[in-house]
């Protein structure tokens, strides 16, 4: 009788230890975030695949190449090209537990203006076209920055602040005129240290004057004097990186 209760009695514990066990198992979180270890490294490499399959800088030479289109109001090409960044465009990262580095935020905004293109497309509204083209190419630079294959965040941010004040100035909103100028400022602050560390200090006098002219600006007609030059500057600043083989 004795045996048998001893036997009970131990196999009673070990069902209690095996029962503290499953708990404690089941109550410690996971590695990162709450997933095993196995299903955080396949998200890891799913983070490094999607930063590859999706072709930011290609995705960003249609948008150029669409708004030079839509410039020259060529409908059909603009139309081609945009067929050619959606194709693109379906590689995209989804965020979330698998791509924690893209922000559902970008994204939201990304369909969005997404959508407001192809309706400008359609309905040849020059205008807004622009605007939202735009607005994708500062949306994927940023996708790039967030995926690690953007070195140089201000470099983007530069083209589409040039972009945008040209636009605002289209339309006559001196406010949203000075704030982009603002951004300009700023943005230049940063980028002007490595631009004149190489063989461009012409380049940042030039700059310098144009951010001089913008400030001392006071009509609309002054910005859009302005624009077209500071396009061409723009332009041969991302030329000069480019060179550098940064892009």
């Amino acid at each position: 009788m004795r045996g048998r209760l001893m036997y009970l009695a131990a196999a009673g514990g070990c069902f209690l230890l095996a029962g503290v066990v499953l708990w404690h198992h089941l109550r410690t979180p996971s590695p990162r975030g709450g997933r095993p270890l196995s299903e955080a490294g396949v998200s890891n490499a799913s983070v490094r695949e999607g930063a590859l399959t999706f072709d930011g800088r290609r995705a960003l030479e249609e948008l150029d190449a669409l708004l030079d289109a839509v410039e020259e109001e060529d409908w059909a090409r603009a139309r081609a090209h945009f067929s050619e960044f959606e194709r693109i465009a379906r590689a995209l990262p989804s965020p979330g537990l698998t791509h924690p580095d893209v922000s559902f935020a970008l994204m939201d905004f990304f369909h969005l203006y997404r959508v407001q293109l192809e309706r400008a497309l359609s309905a040849e509204d020059s205008a807004g076209a622009m605007f939202a083209g735009n607005q994708l190419g500062d949306i994927v630079w940023d996708l790039r920055v967030q995926l690690g294959r953007a070195p140089l965040p201000e470099l983007g941010r530069l083209r589409y602040l040039e972009r945008d004040l040209r636009y605002w100035s289209e339309m006559g909103d001196e406010q949203m005129i000075r704030a982009r100028v603002r951004g300009l400022e700023r943005t230049w602050t940063s980028l002007r240290p490595v631009v004149a560390s190489g063989r461009g200090r012409e380049l940042v006098e030039r700059f310098d004057e144009l951010l001089e002219q913008l400030r001392a600006a006071r009509a609309v007609e002054e910005y859009r004097e302005i624009a077209p030059e500071l396009e061409d500057i723009v332009q041969q600043v991302e030329a000069h990186f480019s060179e550098r083989g940064v892009r």
